[in-house]
């Protein structure tokens, strides 16, 4: 997939529409949304639902500004529904209008007049069998005058919980099969929802109002990049190629020789993928020590990490336990989905009450989180054994590795930079699980592993004291494991740990044969663009708006569950077609197989489960290529059931959370397993939660509970700052547990509706008479001005193809106002565009720009074509004119010919006649029929009595027989006709 000219990840950008997709439907789901009119554009609630999108534009804008680009999205999806609904609930497509509302969502514009509340706007519809047939239903003066209107629903409350009832006899309703209103008067409705008229009365104008929502959609998109600059609007949209490439580093004194080789690996890495395909997306480091952790790097430059990494040192620490969970989570929080976490410690967490939060956040994201754990424990005063650190706390990281599909490498500190060869693996775009065991009971076993004909190397990696193995193909062929140029390389081989590398796979069944005398782990990976997300899912069908809701933490067992599985990166070339879902147990026994319901061919499907296991399995797809090879992928990550569930939902506009401002946010609790004790945790990346009302709550079976998150955010914190909250629910005796994961963005707090100002001040140097090679003699410089009147200016860049340029600007804390900014801007004509642009604090944005590209002159290749091409019509018109003048000159002479001859005939009787007439026969084939030719050639010749020649006529006869036929053709031709003066004689 390729965008802004350079190759991207289709699997990551799918990801990120999911997401935008899923918080779109999501509002109409929502218990706080659902019947908002002013999420919906109903009830004529025009002007708060306009300030709906401009609040939620501010969120986008703010928080893309502050890198929270999951919160972006969020934002973005419950937005894109609010501007859709715009289309297809009021009347904007049934007064003509044929181009989409360029005034929704503009902070300052008039969107246009809407219909007084007491005016008339809707007459009744008549009725056919179960549904309303509305033909124009709406008063033809409120399109006429341009009126905006909308309909009613019913059961909706405002933003206070106040009831929004339909005025009878006045209004229209939005209608459809479960509307309360489409029978008050005026009866039936105006939506055009769908196609179905049973749902939507103006079902005719649905594709009208869908295309016009979907360029609205579009022209935001376009916003967001125009306002942000392509680099952010890549990374707003996940169009980056490789995964995170993410470092958690225990810096404590015994720490040296792992973080010199986490930089060497680090370096190695990064330098040899630049500008690849390859490339991480971004790069995220996170220190630790006792008793700090963070602050978290979170950068798209690889320099910037290099240089972060660079100054890490090992010193000091205090008691041996470190707050590596807290700073797990960090790194959680900054890293894309599907990604792999690297920690680097030698010693047990401080923190292991966060455990299930790290859990539940790294499930919810698809990150794996893998542990290096290197020579013993240190106390800073003496060495502890490595047999202390069992009991308790290394088990919390092993629980945390086999949840989230990692791993827990236990080396000694001279293996550390060998077994960083594992990070330059699995950090990448194309990295996908084929088989995943754990605790493999020690014996000679081998192993299938399916290969389709989409996929590249394979990486097999056993970790097991002493474990070998060998490698067959598919014909049964044992193959040479060795050094590069063998078809099996070693990458790692420890005492613990073996990675082998088999390149120029085949399709077709491999088999990996495993010796141990040891329990071991068996993991399977390998290079493909194919693979697959999945995500517990409730139907919703007991509304007019039909939908899929994502179940947020674990599934809860003894229910019926659905699965939805979306196919990433697919193509019919590479798979024909997708079969079965199956869960697997972590020893890799299959517990069940799901059959899959096509929703979209090749894209998504559905999956039923009666009743999940109820022992921890993980996700496996199955189906097979275009060569009917067999087709599977698996996602790592545990998946568990739950007696005991969490739900609820955040709007950013009702649950506003200002600076300095507090905020509640309700969910439920609900048990359905046996009468228990819950103990009830938030916990967020930037400490916001103040309490959580109860913390504590006994429920009996089938019994509910309200639980309130209360947070509070500092003063001073910069609006767009997005905290992501865990929300946990556990029974005393460990029995049920689940989880919740919200984000909540800081919003200003009042709408700020003028953009800042850019001007150019002074312009120095032109461009003129340049071209590519000598426009590097020669630059020119910009002095701009910036200002805003409002919330203050927050960020002045530059945007230009440069690479070398000189950028000057005054020094500037953001949210100053009323002050005016200067800003210098020197580069070579080699880039004699840029822009410059300027934004606040709430995302208004203004750009200037300055042009001096020269005029574009012909090249040489183009001169030379053009006079080819002028030399060509002089030649065809020098032939047309000769071909003219031949014609008329024979015209003269046939005139003067004849002229002649009658003279002769009356004035000369001495003149006298000779004729020489010839005839020639000859046969043909034309196409397989035969034909006679006849020619007879006819010449006179006129004298004069004293013997001139004063005339000479030839004629030419041309007769063409058909055997069977009569003559099909005759033509006369007059070959030459000469005046001849003198006494030439014949």
């Amino acid at each position: 997939m390729s965008c802004f000219g350079r190759v991207v990840s289709a699997a990551r950008f799918y990801q990120a529409a999911i997401q935008i997709e899923t918080a779109n439907g999501g509002v109409d789901l929502s218990d706080v949304t659902g019947h908002l009119p002013s999420a919906h554009f109903d009830a004529e609630k025009f002007v708060d639902a306009n300030a709906r999108l401009l609040d939620l534009r501010t969120g986008v804008l703010t928080a893309i500004e502050e890198g929270e680009y999951e919160a972006a999205r969020e934002l973005t999806g419950q937005l894109f529904h609010t501007l859709q609904d715009f289309y297809s609930h009021s009347n904007w497509v049934e007064m003509g209008n044929t181009g989409p509302n360029l005034n929704l969502a503009v902070p300052g514009a008039d969107i246009g007049p809407v219909a007084d509340p007491q005016m008339e706007t809707c007459v009744d519809c008549s009725k056919s069998f179960l549904w309303y047939t509305c033909e124009g239903n709406i008063i033809d003066s409120v399109n006429e005058q341009g009126l905006l209107t909308s309909g009613y629903y019913g059961g909706q409350t405002d933003m206070d919980g106040n009831d929004v009832p339909k005025p009878e006899n006045v209004k229209c309703s939005h209608g459809g099969r479960l509307d309360g209103t489409q029978d008050t008067a005026p009866k039936g409705g105006i939506n055009k929802d769908s196609e179905f008229t049973i749902i939507s009365p103006h079902s005719r104008y649905h594709y009208q109002a869908a295309q016009l929502a979907v360029q609205a959609s579009r022209n935001f998109l376009n916003m967001i990049r125009q306002a942000k600059g392509d680099a952010q609007f890549a990374n707003f949209l996940n169009l980056n190629t490789g995964s995170t490439l993410c470092f958690v580093i225990d810096t404590t004194g015994s720490m040296a020789d792992d973080i010199a080789a986490s930089k060497q690996r680090a370096y190695e890495i990064i330098d040899s993928r630049v500008g690849s395909p390859t490339e991480p997306s971004n790069y995220v480091l996170v220190p630790f020590n006792d008793p700090d952790f963070g602050p978290a790097l979170a950068t798209n430059e690889a320099d910037m990490f290099k240089q972060e990494i660079d100054q890490l040192r090992a010193l000091g620490g205090g008691d041996n336990p470190e707050f590596s969970l807290s700073a797990i989570r960090l790194a959680l929080v900054e890293s894309l989905p599907a990604s792999t976490v690297f920690v680097f410690t030698d010693a047990p967490a401080k923190d292991a009450e966060l455990r299930d939060t790290v859990v539940s956040l790294a499930n919810q994201k698809n990150i794996k989180i893998t542990f290096l754990i290197s020579g013993t424990i240190t106390r800073r005063r003496r060495s502890v054994p490595r047999s202390k650190r069992e009991v308790g706390n290394r088990d919390t990281y092993i629980y945390i590795a086999q949840a989230t599909g990692g791993q827990v490498l236990e080396i000694a500190k001279d293996e550390v930079f060998q077994t960083t060869r594992l990070v330059d693996l699995v950090v990448t775009s194309a990295e996908v699980n084929l088989l995943t065991m754990q605790s493999v009971q020690p014996s000679v076993r081998a192993h299938t592993v399916p290969v389709d004909s989409s996929m590249s190397d394979l990486v097999v990696q056993v970790t097991g004291v002493g474990a070998t193995l060998q490698v067959f193909n598919p014909a049964g062929e044992q193959q040479e494991i060795g050094g590069p140029d063998a078809p099996v390389t070693i990458e790692i081989q420890l005492n613990k740990v073996l990675v082998v590398r088999i390149r120029d796979v085949t399709a077709g069944e491999w088999r990996i044969s495993v010796t141990s005398s040891v329990t071991y782990d068996l993991r399977v990976s390998a290079q493909s663009t194919v693979d697959f997300v999945y995500s517990f899912v409730k139907m919703v069908t007991d509304t007019d708006h039909f939908g899929v809701k994502e179940i947020e933490g674990r599934p809860v067992a003894g229910e019926e569950a659905t699965i939805r599985v979306n196919l990433i990166g697919s193509d019919p070339a590479q798979v024909s077609d997708v079969t079965a879902l199956s869960l697997v147990a972590l020893d890799g026994r299959v517990l069940q197989t799901l059959p899959l319901q096509e929703n979209e061919p090749l894209t998504e499907y559905f999956a039923t489960s009666s009743s999940l296991p109820d022992v921890p399995f993980r996700c496996r797809l199955e189906g097979k290529d275009s060569g009917s090879s067999t087709f599977q992928r698996l996602i790592t990550s545990v998946v568990e059931t739950s007696t005991s569930r969490l739900q609820g939902s955040v709007d950013p506009v009702i649950s506003r959370l200002l600076p300095g401002g507090t905020v509640d946010v309700p969910f439920s609790l609900s048990n359905s397993g046996q009468q228990g004790s819950f103990t009830i945790v938030a916990s967020d990346d930037k400490g916001f939660v103040r309490r959580v009302t109860p913390s504590s709550v006994t429920l009996a079976r089938d019994a509910t509970t309200t639980v309130t998150v209360r947070l509070m955010a500092p003063a001073d914190v910069p609006f767009g700052t997005t905290t992501t909250v865990t929300l946990t629910a556990q029974t005393s005796s460990g029995r049920s547990y689940n989880f919740l994961v919200f984000r909540i963005t800081v919003s200003p707090p009042d709408q700020d509706d003028v953009p800042p100002t850019c001007e150019v001040r002074a312009l120095y140097g032109n461009c003129k008479d340049t071209d590519r090679y000598s426009c590097s003699g020669r630059t020119f410089s910009v002095t701009t001005a910036y200002r805003d009147e409002g919330y203050g200016l927050q960020s002045i860049n530059p945007r230009t193809f440069a690479t070398n340029y000189t950028w000057t600007v005054e020094q500037f804390a953001p949210g100053l106002s009323d002050t005016t900014i200067i800003a210098n801007y020197t580069t070579t004509c080699c880039n004699p565009k840029v822009e410059f642009a300027v934004s606040d604090r709430v995302g208004n944005y203004e750009i200037c720009t300055v042009d001096l590209t020269p005029p574009q002159g012909l090249s040489g290749g183009a001169i030379a074509g053009i006079v080819i091409g002028v030399l060509l019509a002089v030649i065809i018109i020098v032939f047309i004119i000769v071909y003219c003048c031949c014609i008329r000159r024979r015209q003269k002479d046939d005139q003067t010919d004849s002229q002649v001859a009658k003279r002769s005939d009356k004035t000369d009787k001495g003149k006298k006649k000779k004729t020489d007439s010839q005839v020639a026969v000859r046969d043909g084939d034309q196409n397989g029929r035969r034909f006679w030719y006849r020619f007879a050639r006819k010449q006179e010749v006129t004298t004069s009595g004293s013997g001139n020649v004063v005339m000479k006529k030839t004629e030419t006869h041309e007769t063409r027989v058909e055997v069977t036929k009569t003559v099909v053709s005759e033509t006369r031709h007059v070959e030459h006709k000469v005046k001849v003066k003198g006494h030439k004689k014949v």
